[in-house]
């Protein structure tokens, strides 16, 4: 999978700008304030992810303009497509709309074409933010890849936000518990799914293992020298390893290992609905189920958010990030692109030679505010893009 090209109008700080990139590795150059993170946030849009730096849609559009146009031609398999993202601006609101080629599509359905795994600095605030930004980075990803799981976890969201009302209403004794029940089952049918989607990734994370028996698969690094089929798993249960495939064969690096992910899932039951809800009833929320799930970034039995250095903390969301690649690649059946923005600056030599062994396996995107702090390695192979 790859993006051949990518074309911008009044998008951002853009009123027209075109980028070809190249089929493994372009560096995109540029003064703080050119524009760079915008290419890549606008590469994400065409993935189906919605932009976390603006605080309504209005800020994509450039000032002044009325619409704003993102259109990508996308390789996957042999194939190429053309994925347009239309905003238009009505009464200070921004509506936007999707389409393959000239079709108008869904964004369920629009997402399935691309795919891309973004790494930025303030990623970091996964490791010490809130249980909803790890909640929301969990849904973006884990919704690029399975169509139902959007989907689930959207209509789980909407359902939370009726019961909620209800359970107001029945404590103000404007309604009766008995209201609760079709909400009830909607909020299994839909929650259950995503706690098994959610825990079969952690499984995923947290337990399958490579040929050399080394540590979970995000402490492995693709090397070339990956050889397909030789990879075997530990002996888990039947669920863990259909949920898991096969990961591709790897080799470990001492700077990235032993890092754990605990997910901490609080699992809906009709028994514990029933259980709970004289207390969701007092609280006047729901106070279970995956829209109170958390996850934590392990070192050593380390919490890092309290225990882990700021180099520690980088090193831990860059191996989630790497098995994200890996995931991706075990159920969709290839890497999506990876992008790294401006990290370079942010990383020690160790770890930017952890960086380097990796880039390779996918067609990857970079940013940097100057050339020179472009590993060599990396500047001699990359298509520049100055801006």
């Amino acid at each position: 999978m790859r993006i051949d090209s990518l074309k911008l109008t009044n998008y951002r700080n853009f009123t027209a700008q075109k980028i070809s990139f190249d089929g493994k590795l372009t560096a995109i150059v540029g003064k703080n304030g050119a524009g760079k993170s915008n290419i890549l946030e606008a590469v994400a849009m065409l993935s189906g992810i919605r932009p976390i730096r603006v605080e309504t849609d209005l800020d994509l559009v450039r000032f002044g303009a009325e619409s704003a146009k993102v259109e990508g031609e996308i390789s996957s398999e042999g194939d190429t497509k053309s994925l347009i993202v239309n905003l238009q601006v009505i009464d200070r609101r921004v509506g936007k709309s999707f389409y393959i080629g000239a079709f108008k599509k869904r964004l369920v359905d629009f997402v399935e074409v691309f795919s891309i795994v973004v790494f930025e600095p303030s990623d970091l605030d996964l490791v010490s933010g809130s249980p909803s930004l790890r909640r929301r980075h969990l849904d973006r990803f884990l919704s690029s890849i399975d169509g139902k799981y959007w989907r689930s976890v959207s209509a789980y969201g909407k359902i939370v936000t009726r019961r909620n009302k209800i359970l107001g209403r029945i404590g103000e004794g404007r309604a009766k518990p008995l209201e609760l029940g079709f909400w009830d089952s909607r909020l299994l049918e839909h929650g259950k799914y995503v706690s098994k989607v959610r825990e079969e990734f952690f499984e995923f994370l947290n337990f399958v293992e490579a040929v050399n028996d080394s540590g979970p698969v995000s402490s492995f690094l693709p090397t070339p020298s990956i050889v397909s089929g030789q990879a075997v798993q530990r002996v888990y249960p039947e669920r863990s390893r259909r949920a898991v495939g096969n990961p591709s064969r790897t080799a470990t690096r001492e700077n990235i290992s032993g890092f754990f992910w605990n997910l901490k899932q609080s699992v809906l039951t009709e028994e514990k609905l029933k259980n709970n809800r004289e207390r969701d009833i007092a609280a006047g929320i729901t106070l279970s189920g995956p829209h109170r799930d958390d996850f934590r970034f392990v070192h050593k039995k380390r919490d890092l958010e309290f225990f882990g250095s700021r180099g520690q903390q980088r090193m831990a969301v860059l191996a989630l990030k790497l098995a994200e690649l890996e995931y991706h690649r075990v159920k969709r059946g290839q890497r999506p692109v990876l992008a790294l923005d401006d990290i370079f600056s942010e990383l020690d030599w160790e770890h930017r030679n952890t960086v380097l062994s990796v880039i390779s396996n996918q067609q990857t995107i970079i940013t940097a505010a100057e050339k020179e702090s472009i590993p060599r390695e990396i500047f001699k192979k990359a298509k520049i893009v100055e801006l």
